[in-house]
């Protein structure tokens, strides 16, 4: 049979293809040794048994010498169920109920459970166990050899335990998915594309992640009066490039800013009642008490059988609101504390696009206006002179007087036009230093040292000239990433509650240092961030990191 290439049904898999394929060898190899060893089973088809056993380790020799070459007999999302017919075989072949084989069918279902999740571990468990009562039945022996106890309890036992398994090897790859995906919303940041790329590629990864039907998201502007909706939907989820307008009163908006919601409406055989109103306290952790028609109200404005909505609050004031619409999925709360860590962790990100939007269309609007003033000065004024001439030049000739001097006058204003026009053009070719980019790296970052201690309360205080001179457009992009790495690793590592920037800059060099105090159970680490390590570098400068007096200081120096 050709060998097919092995398929990656998910990015995160609980158990390796090889080690599943070492087990498996393992496994047919020890069951065939044993009932060699100790030949009291099988009793009867004996030589049908053998030969089965024989089959099963081919099976699995050859699986496993594929996998050295990551291709497989069959592809993986098959080959549990093959393990689990081999031992339904052998069953049969053997004593029934009472078969040593019986315990290979964990294998399939761990398999299973750990590589496909919770619905595929419960269909091999059910499969299993209803296959081991009807081959069990129909090959135990009769009589007073009948041994009904084991009849009755292994399949309990099979179900049970494979159920919890099931449970734990679903969830297990539920958590690895969703570490991945925090981990993928740091790689959306790339201040090339901008804001609205990033936020679409954002509520792309729930939407998708999810598996869900829509992804809203509504963010706040900085007047925090009006807000932005974006959208992104399954047939269509590029649309959350373009964001509309949205007024506060709009019901999407107006539910409490700590509150989260779960609703659903589907038909449910052990419930009287279809539909399911959650609403949680985010600050207490504890469910509230809400009228169910505010989500039906909600439901029907979605047009949704079922949703998810998680708030992101900054000082009780809505920030962000994300809505996850499903037309088949029952959210829980464990949903709801995952999205929430989505958005902690996405809202810097965009944060920091948003800033470094502001820093590049600051400077280029600078450079705008320079040039503006410059072609103002340098190209229209001499041209407006010479226009008036021509006029007077033109009243004389129509009194009959002498011109031949204003024309020499005016040839002579063009040339040296000509000459003032050529000069700007070459300084604008050669001169790249004119925008004062160090005022605008300086605002963004009092910004965002503002931002950042509204949002996690710590005081940050920034010491620098509101003019740096020599800063160019790509230095004071790098300077701002390496003060926002800073600020994140006080944020993540450390209990502080004040952080000072300072930044300096000559003629020579350019020096930043980031300083926070160190409270009662910081652990003081002596090691440079390799971020901050990478970007100085690269910039012809060094990093290093100096722990006293209570205090943490992260000093880079840029040569300029």
């Amino acid at each position: 049979m050709a060998s097919l290439p092995i398929e990656k049904q998910f990015s995160f898999d609980a158990m390796n293809t090889r080690m599943i394929s070492n087990m498996r060898v393992i496994l047919a190899l020890a069951t065939l040794l044993v009932i060699y060893i100790d030949p009291s089973e099988p009793q009867r088809f004996v030589a049908a048994t053998y030969s089965a056993l024989v089959l099963y380790n081919i099976y699995a020799a050859t699986m496993y010498l594929l996998s050295r070459r990551d291709h497989a007999l069959v592809p993986i999302k098959f080959a549990h169920w093959i393990d689990i017919i081999f031992c339904l075989v052998l069953l049969a072949l053997g004593t029934g109920t009472s078969s040593i084989f019986f315990f290979q069918f964990f294998f399939g279902i761990l398999v299973a459970s750990f590589r496909f999740g919770f619905m595929e571990g419960l269909r091999a468990t059910v499969f299993s166990a209803v296959m081991f009562t009807i081959v069990g039945y129909l090959t135990a022996p009769a009589g007073e050899e009948f041994e009904l106890n084991r009849f009755l309890l292994k399949p309990v036992y099979l179900c049970v335990l494979g159920y919890m398994i099931a449970y734990w090897g679903g969830w297990e790859l539920k958590y690895k998915e969703r570490l991945a995906i925090l981990k993928d919303i740091n790689k959306l940041y790339n201040p090339r594309f901008g804001i609205d790329q990033t936020m679409n590629a954002f509520l792309q990864k729930i939407l998708f992640s999810f598996d869900a039907y829509a992804c809203l998201l509504i963010t706040a502007n900085a007047d925090m009066s009006s807000y932005k909706l974006r959208q992104s939907y399954r047939e269509n989820p590029d649309q959350a490039l373009h964001a509309e307008q949205i007024n506060s009163d709009s019901p999407l908006i107006t539910l409490p800013c700590e509150y989260a919601v779960i609703y659903h409406n589907f038909r449910q055989i052990w419930a009287q009642d279809n539909t399911n109103y959650l609403v949680f306290d985010l600050q207490s952790g504890k469910r509230v008490e809400e009228p169910r028609r505010n989500g039906e109200l909600l439901a029907d404005l979605l047009e949704t059988q079922s949703f998810i909505s998680v708030p992101l609050c900054l000082r009780e004031t809505v920030v962000w609101r994300l809505y996850l619409i499903s037309q088949t999925k029952i959210f829980d709360y464990s949903d709801v504390e995952f999205l929430r860590q989505l958005l902690e962790q996405a809202f810097p990100v965009t944060e920091n696009v948003n800033l470094l939007d502001r820093l590049a269309s600051e400077a280029t609007e600078q450079q705008r206006q320079k040039i503006s003033r410059d072609i103002h000065d340098s190209t229209v004024q001499p041209y407006i002179g010479i226009k008036l001439g021509l006029e007077a030049l033109q009243i004389k000739q129509a009194a009959g007087e002498s011109i031949a001097d204003g024309i020499s006058q005016l040839i002579n204003l063009a040339e040296t036009n000509i000459l003032e026009i050529r000069s700007y053009i070459n300084r604008l070719r050669g001169d790249k230093s004119d925008v004062k980019a160090g005022n605008v790296l300086v605002s963004a970052i009092r910004q965002q040292a503002k931002k950042i201690s509204e949002f996690y309360g710590i005081q940050i205080e920034v010491f620098a000239e509101d003019n740096l001179i020599n800063i160019s457009d790509r230095l004071s992009a790098e300077v701002f990433q390496i003060v926002t790495e800073s600020l994140s690793n006080i944020k993540r590592h450390t209990k502080a509650d004040h952080a000072s920037i300072f930044i300096e800059a000559n003629n020579k060099r350019l020096k930043i240092e980031i300083q926070n105090n160190n409270l009662n159970g910081d652990k003081v680490l002596d090691f440079v961030p390799k971020s901050i390590s990478g970007r100085a570098n690269a910039l012809g400068g060094q990093a290093f990191v100096e722990n006293k007096d209570h205090h943490t200081t992260v000093s880079v120096e840029i040569p300029l």
